[in-house]
């Protein structure tokens, strides 16, 4: 049986529960506050040429796959934040983040997911190898939050991988509550989201005109 962390506080989120500072195990009845990530303002679209990229959803392990806030407290172990969760499985998240991030950068790149079914030039491969608040300082101390994802970039045509890269957030909780963890999960998102939508733009850029 999975065991939950629970951090004590009061929130307000699409629901609202207050919980205890000890280790718990909840019934499955128990309702749960749900977060998103906060996504930046999109562009406005222009008859111009723009370059499409499908952004396939990221692997994850599975302990990371599912839409539990994870936790890795100081003795090493994963464990799960109680009564709060993503809106989404965690991979899903971070996919609509960066289909955000694109569609508020002027780098000219448009992004499609796969069931939009229309050509694209490119394809970004995504492994989000982390995705936690890390216990580096002890349980009752605020929280790292650490977001990792590795990238390759693939060209439709020749199906060749035209760069790869590993892009890390990194972000300090402001004080160990959920609204806190959450915000530096944001924050460290956004960071990894907006770098790579700059590193995709300039490998696109690179590449000679066909």
């Amino acid at each position: 049986m999975r065991h939950v962390v629970s951090i004590k506080l009061a929130l307000v989120a699409l629901s609202a529960l207050s919980v205890s500072a000890c280790v718990s195990l909840l019934p499955e009845s128990t309702p749960s506050a749900v977060y998103r990530l906060s996504s930046p303002e999109a562009r406005a679209w222009t008859g111009e040429s723009w370059t499409v990229v499908e952004v396939v959803p990221p692997l994850a392990p599975r302990g990371l796959a599912g839409d539990e806030i994870a936790l890795q407290m100081a003795d090493g172990h994963i464990a799960y934040m109680a009564g709060a969760r993503w809106i989404s499985p965690a991979p899903r998240v971070m996919q609509n983040l960066i289909v955000d991030t694109f569609n508020a950068t002027d780098s000219r790149l448009a992004p499609a997911l796969p069931e939009d079914g229309v050509r694209a030039a490119y394809e970004l491969r995504l492994s989000l190898d982390e995705f936690e608040a890390v216990y580096d300082q002890g349980d009752n101390r605020a929280p790292l939050v650490r977001v990792r994802l590795s990238t390759r970039l693939v060209a439709s045509r020749g199906r060749r991988i035209v760069g790869s890269t590993v892009l890390v957030g990194e972000v300090r909780a402001a004080d160990n509550r959920v609204g806190a963890i959450v915000a530096a999960f944001d924050q460290a998102s956004t960071q990894v989201s907006r770098e790579l939508a700059d590193w995709t733009a300039a490998q696109t850029a690179a590449q000679p005109a066909r």
